[in-house]
Parts: C-alpha cells; structure tokens; sequence
C-alpha cells in the first residue's frame, strides 16, 4: 500500500487527539510500511447516488415486512440463508455445498466437526442467533461482543482458520498484523488495516455507529443516510478495521441482512452478487477506505440489492411451484403422509425416515412408506442405495439452491429431473 494513494485525511501521520492518519508498527519485518487508522464512520455525507438510491429503494419497499413474513417466507429465507453462508465462505476459500449444509447434523458422517461444512453450517447458525438477538434487542445487540460470537461460530471448526476463534487481533499474538491483498512482497499489498493495539477502540467507534437508532430511523424516514448508504458505511469501517485475523468478510457480509431486519424487510442476501462482480466490489471498497469516496460502494451496494432481489424472486417462485409440479406427477390421499411429506420438502430437502416421522409427527414405519413411495413418483430420490439408515433428496430443490446467481433455473431443473429420472 502507497501512502500517496490515500487521502489527505488518511496520509498525515497519526497521533493522539487525531481521529485518523497512518503510523506503523513495532515489527522490523514491516518498519518501512504504513498501516491506516481508520476515522469513526461518518454520519451525513455530502453527495450521494441519488438515482442508484432511488431505484434501490423502490427494490427495499417492494421487500415483505420482517413482521409480515408467513410461514413459508420463513421456510424460504432459511433455504436462502443456507445459500448465503454456502456462497460467503466459498469467497474466502472455505469450501462446501447446498446439500452437505442442508444435511441435518448425524446424517452426514463425512462432514462431522473440524470440517469445511461444520464451518459453514456455523455461519448459517451465527446468522439466525444474530437474526434473533436483534430482533429481541435491535440495536443495541449491534455491539463487539455480538460480531465476536459470529466469528467464533464460523472459525471454530474451519480447518484453514488458524488462529483463535472470536478473538481481536491483539498486540505480539499470532495474526495481530494484517495486510489485505499482499501475496507476494509486502510493499505490494492494497490495504493495511490499522496495528493491533488500535483495533477494538476502533471496532468499539464502529459498533457504536452500527447502534445509533437515531440515525438508523432518520434514514429510513428518508432524511439521513438511507439503508442502503449505512450498509455502505458500515461495511467499508468494518472490513477497514479489519478486527481479526481472518474471516473478516464472512462477518462483515453478515452484518448486511441484520441492517435490513433493524429497517423492518425481510433480509436479502448480497453474498451472491459480491461474487460475481468481486473486481468492481474490491475497487469500490478501496475507494470507500483509502479516500473515504463512499459513493461507488453506495452504487455497488444498490446494484446488489437489485440483482439479488431479482435472483431472490425467480428462486422464490420456483420453490413456491414444486409442491404444485410434484402433486402433478401422481395422485396422493389427501391427508395421507406421502402427501403431507410434500411440503416438508421446501425447508427440509434432505432427510431420512427419522427426520420425516419427526416433523409430521408420524411413525418411522409411516414415514419410510412415504419417502419410498415419493422416490417411486419422481419426487426424491434415495442416495446411499442402503436398505437401512436412507437419505432421501429432493434434488429439484437442490438444483435451484445450488445453480451459480443468476443462471437459469429450467436448466437447473433439467438437471435435476435427468437425476430423478423425470421426463420434462
């Protein structure tokens, strides 16, 4: 990182009494380099995207109300959850799929804790514990001890994390320094995120900002710094401070559908759009952290509002359709647990016999008879060819999760349909 891409803000050197500057830290291996200290993040801004914002906005109100959200809202944002955490985790090299994250705990032997999938599977649980707590607290659940939890939860079980889990980047600890974008010389690296011994005053500055209701309602009234503004904000102060040594993007990702759940929406997932336009988001950041220019990640956010509430619709009318498509493909006794199983598929897509009788409250012996008579019909399809201990797959709502952001879903289906043997 050059000094001399920075601002004049950033680029003075840092002292006490200065909310900002750059200074450097007591490691000989980096004395010729500079690390930012970030400012506290801003609360008006001179100029904004007003027609980015305009046409993001119109996407916000068109969002079903967090409170208004019915039951299969509810069973469609966990699908899109899982996705979520699927995609995030894949940004940062944590790898795993819909099907092993969809697999309930105990089914799923080759994914046990200390896996990949444990990693993601506790970033979709960090996500709902986080959901919840600021539903039940709203603001003031926004605090550092909140985004440690979440930390904690995703890195705990990642094989690739090698550090301690929820913890700050602290002072001659493994980690403490951090440079983004640097694989080879040091010299080289984008950003430089500020030394350890600045890092939870000034996550505690940027909590403090996440916790500003005021700020928050005045925005949402439409005479502050609208949503999707503070998510612009908030994220680029986060990501700047960098608070650990890895898995910061996971976090800070996370952060986006708690903002929309504090504004009243129902949460929309970026993660997907991030990935496919990562140049243009890792531009708009620097942007945004080396010359506090907040307008192209303001854009950029807006753009991924758009296309991930158009990806969100087609994924959620697909769904919506399938009990509808698969009670097409044979006649089922109203009532019976073939029939009643078929709406159990959307939320849980793969189960066994146990999982099912669960959830409908049915024998096992009930249960095995309807998923073996679904498999019959084209509906599921059993996977591990055991006569005992069967997992069945409803690999049509598989193929929708599981298609790259954006493509198409008949293709998906398609897929699916060679998999289950369905003619379409």
């Amino acid at each position: 990182m050059r000094r001399e891409d920075l601002c004049n803000e950033l680029k003075r050197q840092y002292k006490t009494g200065l909310a900002s500057g750059v200074t450097k830290v007591d490691d000989p291996e980096y004395r010729n380099l500079w690390f930012v200290v970030p400012p506290p993040p801003p609360t008006t801004l001179k100029t904004l995207p007003l027609k980015a914002l305009a046409n993001a906005n119109r996407v916000l109100n068109r969002l079903t109300a967090f409170e208004d959200m019915t039951a299969l809202d509810r069973a469609l944002s966990f699908l899109f959850g899982r996705r979520e955490a699927v995609t995030s985790s894949r940004m940062e090299g944590t790898w795993s799929t819909i099907d092993h994250v969809l697999t309930p705990e105990g089914l799923d032997e080759q994914n046990a804790d200390g896996s990949a999938t444990a990693s993601v599977r506790g970033y979709a649980q960090a996500l709902e514990d986080a959901a919840s707590k600021v539903v039940k607290r709203r603001f003031k659940a926004l605090n550092t001890q909140l985004v440690c939890g979440m930390h904690r939860a995703i890195t705990e079980h990642d094989p690739m994390f090698r550090y301690a889990p929820g913890k700050l980047r602290t002072p001659g600890e493994p980690g403490a320094i951090v440079q983004i974008g640097a694989p080879g010389r040091k010299e080289d690296s984008v950003y430089n995120p500020p030394p350890a011994d600045h890092v939870e005053r000034c996550l505690n500055a940027v909590m403090s900002w996440y916790q500003d209701d005021l700020l928050a309602e005045t925005g949402d009234a439409g005479i502050g710094l609208w949503l999707p503004v503070r998510m612009a904000i908030g994220h680029a102060h986060f990501e700047g401070v960098h608070p650990f040594p890895d898995g910061n993007g996971r976090v800070g990702r996370m952060l986006w559908p708690l903002q929309m759940i504090l504004a009243g929406h129902a949460p929309l997932y970026l993660s997907g759009y991030v990935e496919v336009a990562k140049q243009d988001y890792g531009l708009a950041l620097q942007s945004a952290q080396k010359q506090l220019q907040y307008s192209p990640l303001i854009e950029f956010i807006c753009q991924a509002i758009e296309a991930s509430f158009a990806e969100a619709e087609v994924t959620r009318k697909s769904l919506s359709d399938l009990p509808t498509v698969w009670r097409s493909r044979a006649k089922f006794r109203a009532g019976s647990a073939a029939e009643r199983a078929i709406e159990t598929l959307i939320s849980s897509p793969i189960l066994s016999a146990g999982e099912l009788a669960r959830l409908l409250e049915i024998p096992f012996e009930s249960a095995s008879k309807a998923l073996t008579t679904l498999a019959a019909r084209g509906i599921v399809k059993e996977r591990t060819g055991f006569l005992r201990n069967r997992i069945f797959a409803a690999e049509e709502v598989i193929a929708i999760l599981s298609r790259p952001f954006g493509s198409s879903v008949s293709e998906a289906l398609v897929l699916a349909g060679r998999t289950l043997k369905v003619s379409k």
